[in-house]
């Protein structure tokens, strides 16, 4: 055999050597992906499970006389073992009239230790605002700064009505900005006990209905933001939504909240959330890698809300701020 024969039938056994072991890791490196993904699906089922759990425990110990931290106590942490992982999960109270369930898992795999995480102020439990005796409302703004005019709604829950009997949204503020001096709106119809509030920011980006009473809602906005999502879940609650906080307070004699929304739509919801959790960051730096802004926690005012500011390069929910009261319709106050 000649010398270049020789040499060619090396090198083709060399590369299909080299093809067999490169197909071979391959192989292996698919197989461990692939199992890695099925640890995730099945370590997700494991931290459900614990979710579920530790949010049937808090049913048992909720009631109408219970306050969160009450609940959050009763709970503690629950543990347990599902599809041969295990998991352990907790209440965590983020606010007077709110908690989040939290749960994580661990799940052995390709000799890798897979952990699941479900949780955090994005799933939490709150109790939306209820009127809890036949009341009126009023509306007053605490800040409103934004360069968008926007406009308030309410959207009344009715207690035993089904979802296409509800009543429309109502304007309680037409579309505006700017609005520090302007005096508290008054909604004047009796609403009844048990009723849940969620109000609604109606924005109107150019301020082309400014100060328009009869807008169409929601033909004539350009977004639309509500302090809670509509669905109800088994524990009989509303859930925050990304856009808006609500805390309770109280003013005057009369217990309320305080509402404050982010009333642009160019952050993420899980920057949205990151801020509501975690508090207004040193600087705007938005870590992909960690999915945070960094916030150490929210300065308080001396009521012990949330110290709300202008930061602009990140979600301040400073944009609109208005307070909400309820009356006694036979008071005569407003």
């Amino acid at each position: 055999m000649g010398k270049f024969s020789l040499l060619l039938s090396l090198s083709v056994v060399g590369a299909v050597t080299i093809l067999a072991f490169q197909g071979n890791q391959t192989s292996v490196d698919t197989r461990e992906r692939q199992s890695l993904r099925q640890g995730k699906v099945i370590a997700r089922q494991i931290a459900r499970s614990g979710y579920n759990s530790v949010l049937s425990e808090a049913h048992k110990a909720d009631g109408p006389d219970k306050e969160v931290g009450q609940v959050v106590s009763a709970v503690d942490t629950v543990q347990g073992e599902y599809e041969g992982g295990t998991y352990k999960a907790w209440l965590k109270k983020i606010s007077s009239s709110a908690y989040t369930a939290v749960s994580v898992s661990r799940f052995s795999v390709a000799d890798s230790l897979v952990e699941y995480r479900i949780g955090g102020y994005a799933n939490n439990t709150m109790k939306a605002p209820t009127v809890e005796t036949p009341s009126q409302l009023s509306v007053s703004f605490d800040q409103s700064e934004a360069g968008y005019c926007s406009a308030i709604y309410l959207k009344r829950v009715k207690p035993g009505t089904k979802p296409e009997n509800q009543p429309d949204p109502e304007m309680i503020f037409p579309p505006g900005h700017n609005r520090n001096n302007v005096p508290p709106a008054s909604y004047d119809n009796t609403i009844e006990s048990g009723t849940r509030l969620n109000f609604i920011l109606a924005v109107d980006k150019n301020c082309s209905h400014e100060g328009d009473e009869s807008a169409d809602f929601p033909d004539d906005y350009n977004h639309i933001q509500r302090s809670f999502k509509q669905d109800v879940d088994k524990l009989n609650t509303m859930r925050e939504a990304p856009y808006g906080m609500v805390e309770e307070t109280t003013i005057g004699a009369s217990d309320g909240w305080r509402v404050s929304f982010e009333d642009q739509r160019v952050f993420s919801e899980a920057q949205l959330w990151d801020i509501k959790e975690n508090g207004y960051p040193a600087n705007s730096y938005w870590s992909r890698s960690r999915k945070t802004y960094g916030g150490n926690g929210w300065r308080t005012t001396p009521d012990g809300l949330r110290d709300l500011d202008d930061y602009g390069s990140v979600p301040d929910f400073s944009d609109q701020v208005f307070k909400v009261e309820l009356t006694d319709p036979n008071s005569g106050s407003t």
